[in-house]
């Protein structure tokens, strides 16, 4: 694989975790739109995988075989992190007292 290679850089977990950190850190100062924390948290977890993966943590199973796979988890957890956080945040904002109430 070459310096340059695409598929070297996604199985890199550092990328991910770098990538992540920018995510979550761009959200913050976005000021609480919650717009790219959820694909932060997936690029975390992206990382945490392939970390685990390139241990061998599962055994001989093997999550990602190609980019693809890389990019296709990615993207479920990100929708899978937005699902939850969306779902957090509806529990958060029913627990808040409404100020229109008078």
């Amino acid at each position: 694989m070459g310096e340059f290679d695409l598929a070297y850089w996604l199985f890199e977990p550092k990328v991910w975790i770098i990538l992540g950190i920018v995510l979550i850190i761009a959200d913050v100062f976005l000021g609480y739109t919650f717009f790219v924390l959820p694909i932060g948290v997936a690029a975390l977890l992206i990382a945490g995988l392939i970390f685990a993966q390139g241990k061998l943590w599962f055994g001989d199973t093997v999550i990602f075989e190609t980019w693809h796979d890389v990019g296709l988890w990615f993207a479920v957890l990100s929708v899978v992190s937005i699902g939850l956080l969306k779902m957090l945040a509806r529990r958060w904002i029913k627990d808040q007292p409404d100020i229109n109430e008078y």
